[in-house]
């Protein structure tokens, strides 16, 4: 039971990092002057750094596994004094860098290419997770952003020790060879630094469909399995709204961190409680089918989000898409993997179309809150893209058998 919940500690140190960074966020961007991509990159670079190199480091695993979580935890640390001391976004941005390849070391030590123990250890990110953004509202409250990541350090020495008291795993052995694994890693970073840097560097919505051609190409969904997949989907949404909804309520509706930290609740506990829930659903309920049909409304009701939107209605659709990532999150049970790298890609894009429709909208003379408005209205589209992916992955006819197997031999 306690090797289990300590295997669990670094992927809830991950769902604790996210959420609260991002109900941060408009304080971060306040006090060193950042951009909105600047914004972004505090959130992108450290999931983009996980996600890239987790599945290499996963291959070391056993008789590493000391060595991954010192150098992890090393690595955290390191990371968060940079981000204390940073002065600029680019510091905080190379800090939060290296935090994410420490927190991809302390996952490889405890998680390889799957974490599993059951309810003991799900219980402790799930309660990340849900709560996340209550404690970002509570430093937000104080503009205590600094201290956070102070708080950092201490953490850093808890995933270290966390990992050395996990139960041992054995390393992870794909059969992708380790050249592919590092090209995986190069594809995933220049992607990302593609659809940020999409309205900076003057490339428009041209990023996005170059972005989404160079995915095609890699025939990502046709070699992912359907569970994989929909994890990748879920991944990516719920990162995408949980760095959207606090630019929302705290730059537009005025909203001080700690209410958009309490509001965002309506996101995530929703998704952890259906999450929960869906185990215990009958079989014959077909959950990610509902899932995905949940996430959508709640989506689809967001594209019209602007300035005098009724909060009741900004919670409902919150609150639909948290139940219904939720579910379909409960039906995947997949590979970390996908779900690090969905999460790393759904933000960026995500984030492209929140830059480029508020700079289109600036453009032709509207306000900061109208333009902010509709940019999470069609990032919010890009979501809903995102789910029609996920249900196309669902419907996809099994492969027949016969193309597994090699052909029996004629007689």
């Amino acid at each position: 039971m306690i090797g289990r919940v300590a295997a669990s500690v670094p992927l809830a140190l991950v769902l604790v990092d996210v959420t609260v960074v991002a109900v941060l966020l408009p304080d971060i961007r306040l006090d060193l002057g950042s951009s909105s991509s600047g914004g972004q990159w505090v959130l992108n670079a450290y999931l983009v750094a996980l996600a890239a190199l987790f599945p290499l480091l996963a291959r070391l695993g056993g008789d590493r596994r000391r060595e991954l979580a010192a150098a992890g935890a090393l690595a955290m640390a390191a990371g968060a004094i940079v981000c204390v001391a940073a002065d600029t976004t680019a510091a905080l941005v190379a800090g939060r860098a290296l935090q994410g390849a420490g927190t991809a070391g302390a996952l490889a030590a405890v998680a390889g290419p799957q974490l599993t123990g059951g309810l003991a250890g799900a219980a402790l990110p799930a309660l990340a997770l849900a709560l996340g953004p209550l404690a970002g509202g509570v430093f937000a409250e104080q503009n205590w952003w600094r201290v956070y990541f102070w708080a950092g350090i201490p953490l850093a020495v808890v995933a270290g020790a966390a990992a050395l008291l996990a139960p041992r795993v054995a390393p992870a052995r794909p059969s992708t060879p380790a050249l592919l694994a590092a090209a995986y890693a190069a594809g995933l970073v220049a992607v990302t630094v593609l659809l940020v840097q999409a309205e900076p560097w003057g490339l428009g919505w041209t990023a996005l469909g170059l972005a989404a051609g160079l995915l095609a190409l890699s025939q990502l969904p046709g070699r992912l399995s359907t569970p994989a997949f929909l994890a990748a989907t879920v991944a990516g949404c719920l990162a995408a709204l949980l760095f959207l909804v606090p630019e929302y309520f705290q730059l537009v509706r005025n909203l001080s961190g700690l209410r958009s930290g309490i509001l965002l609740l309506c996101l995530t506990v929703a998704a952890v409680t259906t999450w929960a829930l869906s185990s215990w659903l009958p079989r014959r309920i077909p959950t990610a089918a509902l899932g995905l049909v949940c996430a959508a409304i709640g989506l689809a009701v967001l594209i019209a989000i602007d300035v005098h939107t009724r909060y009741a209605v900004l919670i409902g659709a919150l609150g639909l898409a948290g139940s219904g990532l939720g579910l379909v999150a409960g039906a995947a049970r997949a590979e970390l993997t996908p779900a690090l790298a969905g999460a790393a890609l759904g933000l960026a894009a995500a984030g492209a179309s929140f830059q480029l429709a508020q700079s289109d909208e600036r453009d032709s003379g509207a306000t900061f809150a109208h333009a902010l408005s509709t940019g999470v209205g069609w990032a919010a589209v890009l979501m809903l893209a995102l789910l029609a992916a996920g249900a196309l992955a669902l419907w996809r006819p099994p492969r027949p058998a016969s193309s597994a197997a090699p052909p029996a031999a004629e007689s």
